[in-house]
C-alpha cells in the first residue's frame, strides 16, 4: 500500500514486529479468510489416508506347530534301514513336497477360492500367492544321548487378509504335513523293500551259480577241497620227520652191526672142556642142591639121601681126582654161547637195519608224492581262490540282503500302519483376533494428525512471512506515527454471500471428515468392510 507520509514499507516480517496475542488474532482472521482452502486440505489429507487404510487391508497370521517324533520302542527294529527316519521327515517337510499340486488343490478348496470357479491361470496365481504367504520352519532337537528320541519341530505360518481363511489354510497345511510324512514314509519303505527284494533274487542267482562252479571244480580236483593244503603241509612235515628218523635209525643200526661183527670176529665158535672139569662142575652143582634141600628137609629125606649118594659116586670115581688143564683124549667140544648170542644179536641188528631202510625208502617215496601234490595245489590255488572269493562275496551279500529285506519288511509294515513316527500338534491353528502390521486405525490416526498439522503449518507460515501491515499497533510501534483511525472493511452483498458460502462449505468439510471416520469404523466393527 502507498505511504501517505512518503515513508517506505516497514522492513522485516510481520511476526518480528507483532506480539503473540496480536499474532493469534491475526491468525484467527486469516483462518476465517482461508477457511475453505484449509478445510479442503484437511479433508483431502484425512480422506486420502482413510482410503489408503481401506485399500491396504490388514494382514492376519495363523500358525500351527507340529512335533514329529521317532517312536523309541520300534527303534531297534529299524537297525540297517537304508534311510534314517529323521532324514525322511526332513525330506518330506520341504516346500517342494508340501506345496505339491494335490496339497495345493486341497488348500484352495479349504480357503474357499474354488467357489468362484477360477481359471487355471488364476489358480496358478492363487497358488503362487499362497506359497509366498506361507512360511515353514523345521527345528531339530539335539540328542544328548543315543537312546533319546529324534524330534523335529515344524512350525507353519500363513498370512491372509481374512482371519478365517488364514485359519482354514493353516489347519489344512498342518493336516497335509502329517499326511505327506506318513505317505512319503510308506512309499519310501515300499520302494526300499521292492529294491532289496529284487537285489536278493539277483544275488541268490549269483550265489547259486558261484556255488555250482566251485562244487564242480572241487569234484574234478579233489585237492581243491578246503583245508587240503594245510593237510598236505602237515603230511609233508610228518614224512620229513619220518624220513629223518628212519635215516638216523639206519645209521644207528649200521654202527651196531659193525660193532657186533667186530665182537663176533674175536669170539671162537666152539668151547673145549675136560672131563675133570665137568666132574667138578657136577659136584659143585650137587653140593649146591644138597645145601638147598637141607634148608627144607632133614638128612633122612629121600631127596637128600639121593643127592648124597650121587656125590659119593662122583667122589669115588678115580678119574674125577685127576687134575690139570690139559686136554685128555676123552675131552669133548661144545658151541660157544657168547658166539651164538653175538650171531643172534647180529641177525637182529641186520633185521632192524633192513626195516629202517625200508621205512626210509617208503617215507622218501611218499614225500616225493606229497611234494608233487603240493605243487599241483599251488598251481590250482589261483583258480580256487578266485572261485572261493566270488562264492564268499555273493554269500555274504546274499545273507546281508536277507537281513535287510526282513528289516525292510518290518519297516514297511510299521510305515503302512503309521506307527514308525509319532505326531503331536503342540499348537493347533487358530483364528487370529488381531491383524499384524499397520491397521486401519493407524492410517486413520496418521491421516487426522497430518490433516490438522499441515493446515496449521501453512497458516503459521502465511502469518509469519507475509510483509503486509495487518494492525495499527504495527504502524505506531515501528514507524513512530500516530494512527488517527481505522476504516473497517466493507463487503458488498455479493462478496458477503460468497464469503458466507465459503464458510459454510469449509465448515461442512471440517464436520464431514469425523463423520466419515465414524461411519467407516462402525462398518469395520460390524464386518461390513
Amino acid at each position: 500500500m502507498n505511504n501517505p507520509y512518503g515513508q517506505p514499507l516497514l522492513p522485516g516480517s510481520s511476526s518480528e514486529r507483532l506480539p503473540t496475542l496480536t499474532m493469534l488474532s491475526v491468525a484467527r482472521r486469516e483462518f476465517r479468510r482461508y477457511l475453505l482452502p484449509l478445510a479442503t486440505i484437511f479433508a483431502a489429507i484425512a480422506l486420502l489416508f482413510l482410503a489408503w487404510g481401506l485399500v491396504n487391508p490388514s494382514t492376519y497370521k495363523s500358525s500351527a506347530m507340529v512335533l514329529v517324533q521317532d517312536n523309541t520302542p520300534i527303534a531297534p527294529l529299524m537297525q540297517g534301514r537304508t534311510t534314517a527316519p529323521n532324514e525322511v521327515a526332513r525330506a518330506v517337510i520341504s516346500r517342494e513336497v508340501l506345496f505339491g499340486s494335490r496339497v495345493m488343490a486341497d488348500v484352495l478348496k479349504a480357503g474357499g477360492w474354488l467357489k468362484s470357479n477360477p481359471s487355471p491361470l488364476r489358480k496358478q496365481e492363487l497358488i503362487n500367492s499362497i506359497i509366498n504367504s506361507t512360511d515353514i520352519a523345521v527345528t531339530d532337537r539335539a540328542q544328548t544321548r543315543s537312546t533319546d528320541p529324534k524330534l523335529s519341530l515344524v512350525k507353519i505360518t500363513y498370512s491372509d487378509s481374512d482371519p478365517k481363511r488364514a485359519y482354514a489354510v493353516t489347519k489344512r497345511f498342518s493336516e497335509a504335513l502329517i499326511e505327506q510324512v506318513l505317505d512319503s514314509r510308506a512309499r519310501a519303505s515300499r520302494s526300499a523293500y521292492q529294491f532289496i527284494d529284487a537285489q536278493v533274487d539277483n544275488y541268490q542267482r549269483a550265489f547259486s551259480e558261484a556255488d555250482r562252479k566251485l562244487r564242480e571244480y572241487r569234484s574234478a580236483n579233489p585237492d581243491a577241497m578246503p583245508g587240503v593244503d594245510t593237510d598236505v603241509s602237515a603230511r609233508i612235515a610228518e614224512l620229513r620227520r619220518a624220513a629223518d628218523n628212519a635215516a638216523m635209525d639206519l645209521a644207528d643200526v649200521g654202527a651196531q652191526e659193525r660193532q657186533v661183527i667186530g665182537q663176533l670176529s674175536r669170539e671162537s665158535q666152539l668151547n673145549t672142556i675136560s672131563r675133570s672139569t665137568r666132574t667138578n662142575v657136577q659136584l659143585a652143582t650137587l653140593q649146591a642142591e644138597q645145601d638147598r634141600l637141607m634148608l627144607s628137609y632133614t638128612a633122612q629125606h629121600p631127596d637128600v639121601v639121593r643127592v648124597r649118594n650121587q656125590i659119593r659116586e662122583l667122589q669115588s670115581n678115580p678119574s674125577a681126582n685127576s687134575g690139570g688143564a690139559a686136554v685128555l683124549p676123552g675131552d669133548t667140544g661144545s658151541m660157544n654161547p657168547v658166539y651164538q648170542q653175538l650171531r643172534a644179536q647180529l641177525a637182529e641188528v641186520r633185521r632192524q637195519g633192513a626195516a629202517s631202510a625200508s621205512r626210509l625208502a617208503t617215507a622218501q617215496a611218499l614225500l616225493r608224492e606229497e611234494l608233487e601234490r603240493s605243487r599241483r595245489i599251488i598251481g590250482d590255488e589261483g583258480t580256487v581262490t578266485a572261485l572261493t572269493r566270488v562264492h564268499d562275496i555273493n554269500k555274504e551279500m546274499f545273507d546281508d540282503l536277507l537281513k535287510r529285506r526282513e528289516n525292510a519288511r518290518v519297516s514297511m509294515s510299521l510305515d503302512a500302519d503309521g506307527r514308525s513316527l509319532g505326531f503331536q500338534i503342540l499348537e493347533p491353528a487358530s483364528i487370529p483376533l488381531q491383524s499384524t502390521g499397520l491397521r486401519l486405525m493407524h492410517f486413520a490416526v496418521a491421516g487426522l494428525l497430518l490433516a490438522i498439522v499441515i493446515p496449521l503449518v501453512m497458516l503459521s507460515m502465511l502469518v509469519k512471512h507475509d510483509p503486509r501491515v495487518r494492525t495499527p499497533l504495527q504502524i505506531e510501534r515501528d514507524a513512530g506515527l500516530p494512527v488517527l483511525g481505522v476504516i473497517p472493511l466493507h463487503l458488498t452483498y455479493d462478496q458477503t454471500a460468497q464469503h458466507a458460502k465459503r464458510m459454510k462449505i469449509g465448515s461442512i468439510l471440517f464436520a464431514l471428515v469425523p463423520l466419515i471416520y465414524g461411519v467407516v469404523f462402525v462398518l469395520k466393527m460390524t464386518d461390513v468392510l
